[in-house]
């Protein structure tokens, strides 16, 4: 008998943030430290301290100037208002607001196996859900809580599993 392999191309795909899901993102996912810029600083310093991470992972402009991190996305923008940073990177991405394009999620994993800062053209926010599925344990994964701090999410398996559960129940996938 003869087997025959195919090689079945997967349609690009989407997720989107549907309007009903959007209040779910405003609650503190991990670790919030709280406080202004000093503050927040000073309380990352000394989790840094206590705990080994072996990678360091900052989502939005605001955690990637102002923290120290392996891998940094931002889209040049803080709070809605152009923010000039003068960060390398070796990606840029396409992920317009409210989505997370295939090829964004591709670039997040691309940076996690080899670290490098990715731009993004658009909105990065929602990248903080392939960053963390997309890390090893251990890894720490930073974004910023408007006018609140920061939220450090530890990657645990059980971490992972909340994402997945959350990607698939609160995003809404297209195929094209």
């Amino acid at each position: 008998m003869k087997i025959i392999r195919r090689i079945i191309h997967c349609m690009p795909k989407t997720y989107f943030l549907p309007e009903k899901s959007r209040s779910l993102l405003q609650k503190p996912w991990g670790k919030l430290l709280a406080g202004d810029t000093a503050q927040v600083a000073s309380k990352y310093s000394k989790l840094l301290v206590q705990n080994k991470y072996p990678l360091i992972i900052t989502v939005g402009d605001y955690c990637s100037h102002h923290l120290k991190s392996d891998i940094k996305i931002f889209d040049n923008k803080v709070q809605r208002r152009d923010f000039v940073s003068s960060h390398a990177f070796c990606l840029t991405v396409d992920n317009p607001a409210g989505t997370i394009q295939e090829q964004a999620w591709d670039a997040v994993k691309q940076a996690v196996e080899k670290p490098c800062n990715i731009r993004v053209n658009g909105e990065e926010d929602l990248l903080v859900i392939p960053a963390v599925l997309e890390a090893k344990t251990n890894t720490l994964v930073i974004y910023g809580l408007p006018n609140q701090g920061i939220c450090c999410i530890k990657v645990t398996p059980a971490i992972k599993k909340t994402f997945r559960d959350f990607l698939k129940t609160s995003l809404t996938l297209e195929k094209r």
